[in-house]
């Protein structure tokens, strides 16, 4: 049996079609696929969720990065009193990397603008740049309407930012050039979801030897288009060592780095976040080796979590895909420098978020290292994400007291209130009043907090509906002709603003919404029965 199962699993291998061989793993074609899928897809890779994004895209975690960056931004001060003047002229930037559909921006902005505006450093200007490589996006943020405030008050900007290739900024609206030679001021750069999806090598170390695993692609089938973005579902990559006599890269610090895993670790593969290296070298340049990194992605921040790995699994999303990504190789770049590493105290669930500053002695980011034990370490984003999470697998709708404490919780979260409506409709019909005050000011400030980039579940309208089941109807009205402006026109949404004005009296704009969802659905047996009980009366009133 052994012996027949060998031979029909070679004979499915022979049958693969080679499409590269042997070539260094950060220059293998699948890169191309991944460029491709984000640059054709563009902002449909987070409105359909094919790209994992709510965990770092939720404002729990914005809040806890804003107080980081803003610790970051009063240590900065502070050297600048001291050693290292800020130039009042320029901005304190804070750039983030493959910025996605916006959301993490707005979240985060929300929170810093209110941090900063209520401290004593009110005076010293900043400005967000969002960047991606693919315009499509860019254009999509120029146009979102939660934007156009922050936009206006010149707190955000954008730019074309390619991780592979660029070594500076050129902002779109205030056309500002950021080059060495002009960015004065230390940087604050945020990569969520960004290194797992670029470029990588792969080492493998074998009883104390450095081995370069290089990759070679196969596929199920012929491919005459190279260029198919639907190929990534059908190859499968296989790897060969190379020894490695010297050092592979141009850098000696990369090859430094590579030598102490040698030196210390036993047999293993080890991923090497290449491409991230030679971004920061880039970064370092542009801010004149001051800046703040703040990273929050799958990883390993740990040597000793580096031990006995195997070949690196690769998640697909879709056309896209990601690999885990080395963070404990990145801080020693950083420290190597003289510069600093936060990572967490414990392992990760779901999301590794590390920090790392250059530039600034120990002494000098102390608030900085401080708010990262505070909001990553004692109450990490990590942790609010596997509550959320396993309350969503398991189904759990909490007690509508426990739904609101954890909505404050989670900085009123939009998708923590969506999963507890159920508590809140069956709840408020034996609600008092002050309870219902309490459930409405929750609505409000979740709505104040949402920003919407057209995923399937109509946030406007659900709170439509429960402020109508509380018969707060000119509240509901307000909701539900939301829903209309950024979903269209629907028979359903029509029918709930008929029954809000039923409920307040007023049976002619009750009859002219009923009319608008026949008229859309002329089968809707709901709406039929309210024009009924309306012409019922109208009749009797107007006898």
């Amino acid at each position: 049996m052994a012996e027949t199962m060998n031979e029909e699993n070679k004979e499915k291998e022979d049958k693969r079609v080679v499409l590269e061989k042997q070539k260094r793993l950060s220059e293998s074609l699948i890169w191309g696929f991944q460029r491709a899928a984000f640059e054709e897809q563009g902002i449909e890779n987070w409105r359909q969720g094919t790209v994992p994004h709510y965990v770092t895209s939720n404002p729990f975690i914005a809040a806890a990065y804003a107080k980081l960056v803003f610790a970051y931004f009063r240590d900065c001060y502070q050297a600048s009193q001291e050693n290292h003047p800020f130039d009042l002229s320029q901005p304190f930037y804070i750039v983030e990397l493959g910025a996605g559909a916006g959301r993490f921006a707005y979240y985060f902005l929300k929170k810093f603008q209110q941090l900063h505006a209520d401290s004593r450093l009110k005076q010293f200007p900043f400005k967000y740049v969002m960047t991606d490589f693919t315009t499509v996006n860019i254009t999509y943020w120029r146009n979102h309407s939660h934007l156009q405030p922050l936009i206006e008050a010149g707190l955000l900007d954008f730019a074309s930012f390619d991780i592979e290739r660029d070594t500076e900024l050129v902002l779109h609206l205030s056309q500002q050039r950021l080059t060495p030679e002009n960015a004065r001021n230390p940087l604050v750069i945020l990569a969520n979801y960004v290194f797992d999806s670029v470029p990588q090598d792969l080492f493998g170390i074998v009883n104390g030897q450095l081995y370069e695993r290089l990759s070679t692609i196969h596929s199920k089938q012929p491919e005459p288009n190279l260029t198919d973005l639907d190929m990534i579902s059908r190859i499968d990559i296989s790897y060969d060592n190379q020894l490695v006599t010297g050092g592979p890269y141009e850098d000696d610090l990369f090859n430094r780095i590579l030598a102490e895993y040698q030196e210390r670790l036993a047999n293993t593969d080890i991923l090497f976040p290449i491409l991230a290296l030679r971004c920061l070298n880039r970064w370092r340049e542009l801010a004149g080796g001051r800046f703040l990194l703040i990273s929050g992605d799958k990883g390993y921040s740990r040597e000793e979590d580096l031990s006995f790995l195997e070949e690196p699994y690769i998640a697909t999303h879709g056309r896209a895909f990601s690999m885990m990504v080395n963070f404990h190789a990145i801080g020693q770049y950083f420290l190597h420098q003289g510069g600093t590493a936060f990572h967490p105290a414990h392992r990760h669930t779901s999301l590794n978020i590390s920090a790392f500053a250059l530039g600034f002695s120990t002494e000098e980011i102390t608030e900085t290292r401080s708010a990262y034990a505070d909001v990553i370490d004692a109450i990490s984003p990590d942790d609010f994400f596997l509550l959320v999470t396993t309350l969503r697998e398991n189904n759990e709708v909490l007690k509508p007291e426990t739904a609101l404490a954890l909505l404050r919780l989670s900085q009123w979260d939009a998708e923590v209130l969506l999963r507890n409506l159920p508590a809140f409709l069956e709840r408020v019909e034996t609600a008092s009043e002050l309870f219902l005050e309490e459930i409405y000011w929750a609505v409000c400030q979740v709505w104040a907090n949402y920003y919407p980039i057209g995923e399937e579940w109509d946030l406007a309208f659900y709170l439509g509906m429960l402020l109508y089941r509380m018969r707060y109807y000119n509240s509901a009205l307000e909701y539900l002709g939301h829903s209309l402006h950024l979903y269209g026109e629907n028979a359903t949404t029509f029918h709930n603003m008929a029954l809000c004005y039923f409920g307040l009296h007023q049976m002619d704009k009750s009859m002219e919404y009923v009319d608008k969802a026949l008229a859309l659905d002329p089968t809707f047996d709901s709406a039929k029965g309210l024009r009924v009980k309306l012409q019922a009366e109208m009749k009797r009133h107007s006898r």
